[in-house]
């Protein structure tokens, strides 16, 4: 009987599963001001806090782009580290005249408060 229940547990489960995959879709890209950008997270190799943030393309627009990197830099935190507070050091709030930006991407660098 034990058995019988823990089976139908784990069908159960694995059944939801299934579910939120078509309800949210299984391609879960998150859109800014409407526009979808490819940002790369890199953590460094000695201190798993710091990271730096590529996003492409920003030619279509800054302020979706700063967003989308800020979204990375969120997102790594809270699930490495369970906090969503970052110490920028070239972060999305900065000047444009001070932002990074090469070959029509943005690089952002910070480090998770943990």
């Amino acid at each position: 009987m034990r058995g019988a229940f823990i089976l139908l547990l784990t069908a159960g489960l694995l059944a939801g599963c299934g579910v939120r995959d078509k309800i949210q879709g299984a391609n879960s890209r998150v859109a800014f001001d409407g526009m979808y950008f490819k940002a790369r997270l890199n953590a460094d190799k000695d201190d798993k806090m710091a990271f730096t943030i590529s996003v492409a393309p920003v030619s279509q627009g800054l302020d979706p782009a700063r967003e989308a990197g800020r979204y990375e830099a969120t997102k790594y935190c809270v699930s490495e580290f369970g906090n969503s507070e970052v110490d920028w050091s070239a972060g999305p709030d900065a000047k444009a005249e001070n932002l990074t930006i090469a070959d029509d991407t943005l690089q952002l660098a910070g480090r998770c408060l943990g």
